[in-house]
């Protein structure tokens, strides 16, 4: 394939009077310049003068819990235990009245609601007097850690009976048997079809997929639209194919991925694991789970053993850690390990020693730029003493430690644009940058958004999009050394404006508007 008339990021079109070109061939960039003429029968693309950029990945989905989200109940925003359940009553009366004998028995999911964010016990009882005794409800809190249940849900997934929630590592058990219950695996394969097509619209052209699940046996059945690198968690090692970057299937789309690990819970669920109590303004039901500093998992225990099995498979190590407690004993593991890489999934909260000590053990940061939009306000609540460690991307960047920006799907949606404006301006609304020190330059939030890819270059893959305008122009900086704050917001609302032309994977346009 041959793409013409291209511009590439910070090129003067005024210095380039002569179009450039990229040729793609085999799945690679053999070449890129002014002078390219199409060779008999290859195909070309017009590029119109757009401008082309890598690919981009989202490097933490749960694939299987995003394409149930297609038809799931949206509980985002809710602010009491009373508003769910009248949205709950309200998709029941819906479901009756416009749905078939078949789905009105179908369990009904939901996902969004946040428990720091929720006025009010969610109890079982209080479920079950709105769904009845027979009917799976699922409502999955918008952090993915915890669930509440209808008393039918909790048969149906083999849980003992119980008047709250299910949360942390039961749930984590859970939530890998949710399509036992009616209707699940359904909706499943359909929303994985409309979740890949989504994906190469906002110009992703690869994930890494989190989900609670075999993937790597998963996506050798399915039809791959877009890369994916299958993660496993401890239970699934013992049928692990080989080393992270296998190859799987016959698609050349779907490889090997990380060895995940979860060390603690998160910031929504009141149980992300720190060095400091977490403060509360007195409501009932207030205490975060295991205690006031929140909660290690019981794979904590034995991460020094899951790293050494890692590496003798040659997996790469990708570690759950949001407070600032677990990242340090997520460390502490990686060092007596020795050696050097792996990443930490969130680092969320941080000590200033341990962003020093992530670079120097060669640890990656897969982060979430679009959390923090959420997060803002409840870690001011709950965090007081240390709200200025947390989403430290500038610091982590400026101590040489990689990052890997992703959307924790569906915690935010599959959205590296939405990714990329929160990295720059770090505020959902009419407030100010929360702390603005911690921004990244667009330039720098789309080199973490690609496969580690800084630009297009002949030898590497030929993953592109092409996009109508270069959005990321550097963002001045004001006489304190921090950004212009409208700059910013104006460079924010430009990225997540974006709308890509094209997406090409692997030589080929998977994607055109």
């Amino acid at each position: 394939m041959l793409i013409r008339d291209l511009r590439l990021p910070g090129a003067d079109p005024s210095s380039h009077p002569a179009p450039v070109s990229l040729r793609a061939e085999d799945g690679l960039i053999t070449a890129i310049g002014a002078d390219l003429r199409p060779r008999d029968g290859e195909e070309v693309h017009e590029a119109a003068g757009a401008l082309a950029v890598p690919g981009l990945w989202d490097h933490h989905v749960h694939a299987g819990q995003t394409a149930q989200g297609y038809s799931r109940l949206d509980t985002a925003g809710l602010a009491s235990v009373d508003e769910v359940l009248r949205a709950v009553a309200s998709a029941l009366t819906e479901r009756e009245s416009a749905g078939t004998p078949q789905e009105r028995l179908e369990a009904l999911v939901g996902f969004g609601h946040r428990l720091v964010d929720l006025a009010g016990e969610p109890t079982v009882a209080a479920l079950d007097a709105v769904c009845g005794p027979d009917l799976p409800v699922v409502l999955i809190g918008g952090d993915a850690h915890h669930a509440w249940m209808s008393s039918a849900a909790l048969r149906g997934l083999g849980l003992a009976p119980r008047r709250g929630i299910v949360a942390e590592d039961e749930w984590f058990d859970a939530v890998v048997h949710l399509d036992d219950l009616p209707g699940v695996a359904r909706r499943l394969e359909a929303g994985i079809v409309q979740m890949q097509e989504d994906a190469l619209a906002s110009g992703i052209v690869g994930i890494t997929d989190m989900e609670w699940a075999t993937n790597w046996e998963l996506w050798q059945r399915r039809s791959p639209r877009i890369r994916v690198r299958t993660a496993t968690y401890a239970s699934g090692l013992a049928g692990v194919p080989g080393p992270t970057g296998t190859p799987l299937g016959d698609s050349g789309l779907v490889t090997m991925g990380p060895l995940k690990v979860i060390a603690d819970g998160s910031l929504g669920s009141r149980s992300a694991y720190c060095r400091h109590p977490y403060a509360f303004s007195g409501e009932t039901g207030a205490e975060p789970l295991g205690g006031g500093y929140g909660v290690l998992s019981p794979m904590a225990e034995d991460l020094a053993s899951l790293l050494e099995q890692a590496a003798t498979r040659g997996l790469e190590a990708a570690v759950h850690a949001i407070g600032d407690a677990a990242v340090s004993l997520v460390l502490d593991a990686f060092a007596a390990r020795g050696g050097r890489g792996g990443r930490i999934e969130h680092a969320q909260l941080l000590a200033d020693e341990d962003v020093t000590r992530m670079a120097a053990l060669g640890i990656r940061a897969s982060v979430q730029p679009a959390h923090l939009l959420d997060d803002r306000d409840p870690t001011e609540d709950v965090w007081p003493e240390d709200t200025a460690c947390a989403y430290r991307f500038r610091d982590l960047l400026d101590a040489g430690v990689p990052l890997l920006m992703g959307s924790d799907s569906p915690v935010a949606p599959v959205d590296p644009w939405l990714a990329m404006s929160a990295a720059v301006h770090r505020s959902a609304d009419a407030r100010e940058a929360w702390f603005p020190a911690q921004q990244l330059q667009p330039r720098e939030a789309l080199a973490a958004s690609t496969n580690g890819i800084a630009e297009l270059a002949v030898g590497g893959p030929a993953d592109l999009l092409l996009l109508p305008e270069d959005v990321f122009a550097p963002v001045p900086r004001g006489a304190g050394g921090l950004m212009e704050e409208a700059a910013a917001r104006e460079a924010a609302l430009r990225l997540r404006s974006v709308r890509p032309l094209a997406t090409v994977l692997a030589g080929t346009v998977a994607f055109s508007r």
